[in-house]
């Protein structure tokens, strides 16, 4: 071997002694450092064990009570104000009853609203609480082929919320109502499994929140079920045929000259009560002739003198008039006949009530004009059909209740403004 060799030999050798001696030395002070820090850790734990033990909990729980009782209450949380307004609903009796109430109560919930009437495929304003122009609403049509919450609510039948910003076709198209819109939602109102109107509620907020939507939702629902009920209640009592069940029928009479039974659909009348007619009168025996009233033999007559006065017919005595059998006293009323006239009353208002909710417009010009009927022909006599098909013919033939409806609601009491066919 030669020096060279030599020399890295025992170069390498050292080096490799004293790296050795370095590594002993370095994992001493690593293992002396971890003692140190587990021994770190053991006293932070344990001192941080001691500031758990030094909260003090009810001085927490006090200023949480402060802090919550300085919070507005939720809304919504009024379970009493929300019983109130469907209890309101429920008085209605009619199908625009029931609707002008749900406007009164949701006016107590939300900033805004207003009713939109579905009709031909469109929204059409019905009424509107809350607005800068609320009396615009009448003159709003909203297709429900654009780009709205209309569209939207028709044709996934559930509510919706959101941002005016989300739906700038609903913000131009409610635009004449007066604008400042932030937060929006439509409800429909579901009626025979079909959307029959859409309620808008909107405000100034940027959102309506979540518990106001969820108690407009509920009385909206709650004013469907209602007005199913009226509509079934005023199906229900009279029976398919034109017969009600329990009823007895009543005389026949004949048909007066406007009443629907005779064919002439004539308005302007006031639907009072027709006069029975009276049993045939029993005529009585023709009378006897009496002995007094024979003329005797000419030869049983005495001569007359000359001179005597001439002879005088005897006086006679005309027969007694014949005697009329009294006509039959009137009975009163039996409960179930004046239930049936009830039920047919509350249907006729129904019908009539609906015809004038989804043609305010030319109920109004009707009424200016006294052209109702002709501008509202088809709707009436389809109206009048389901009148003659759901209430029994003796309660039709006592009195037109349908004719008095068309008079009171339509023609709001003016019989010559429904003109004539």
């Amino acid at each position: 071997m030669g020096l060279e060799d030599d020399l890295k030999a025992r170069t390498s050798a050292l080096i490799s002694q004293q790296m050795a001696n370095w590594v002993v030395e370095i994992q001493r002070a690593i293992q002396g450092h971890q003692a140190a820090l587990v021994s770190a850790l053991d006293e932070l734990g344990e001192t941080v064990a001691r500031y758990d033990e030094k909260v003090d909990e009810s001085s927490i729980a006090s200023a949480m009570s402060e802090v919550i009782a300085q919070q507005p209450p939720a809304a919504g949380a009024d379970y009493g104000t929300l019983k109130a307004s469907i209890a309101a609903i429920e008085k209605g009796t009619n199908l625009t009853e029931v609707l002008t109430q749900l406007m009164n109560e949701v006016q107590r919930h939300a900033e805004r609203a207003a009713m939109f009437i579905v009709k031909n495929n469109a929204a059409v304003g019905w009424n509107a609480r809350g607005f800068d122009h609320p009396e615009a609403v009448k003159a709003v049509t909203i297709p429900l082929t654009g780009d709205t919450v209309f569209r939207l609510v028709h044709g996934t039948r559930n509510p919706t919320r959101g941002h005016a910003t989300q739906s700038p076709g609903t913000t131009q198209a409610l635009a004449r109502l007066g604008g400042g819109a932030q937060g929006i939602m439509a409800v429909p109102l579901i009626l025979r499994d079909k959307v029959a109107a859409i309620l808008y509620c909107d405000s100034t907020q940027d959102d309506v929140t979540a518990a106001t939507a969820d108690v407009v939702e509920i009385m909206v629902a709650f004013a469907a079920k209602v007005i199913d009920v009226l509509s079934a209640a005023a199906k229900a009592a009279t029976a398919p045929g034109g017969t009600s069940p329990g009823l007895r029928p009543a005389a026949p009479v004949e048909p007066a000259a406007d009443s629907p039974a005779s064919g002439i659909n004539r308005f302007g009348g006031t639907g009072t009560m027709r006069p029975v007619a009276a049993p045939p009168l029993r005529p009585a025996p023709p009378p006897t002739p009496g002995p007094s009233l024979a003329p005797p033999p000419a030869s049983a007559l005495p001569a007359r003198p000359a001179t005597s006065p001439p002879l005088r017919p005897a006086a006679f005595t005309p027969p007694p008039p014949p005697v009329m059998a009294p006509a039959p006293a009137r009975s009163a009323p039996s409960a179930e006949d004046q239930k049936a006239h009830e039920d047919a009353k509350r249907f006729a208002r129904l019908v009539v009530s609906e015809i004038k909710l989804y043609n305010e417009a030319k109920v109004t010009e009707g009424r200016k004009t006294k052209d109702i009927y002709n501008r509202l022909k088809e709707d009436i006599e389809r109206g009048r059909q389901m009148y003659i098909d759901r209430v029994p013919a003796p309660v039709r033939d006592t009195a037109d209740y349908f004719q008095d409806e068309l008079v009171r609601i339509l023609a709001g009491g003016d019989a010559g403004a429904l003109g004539s066919n």
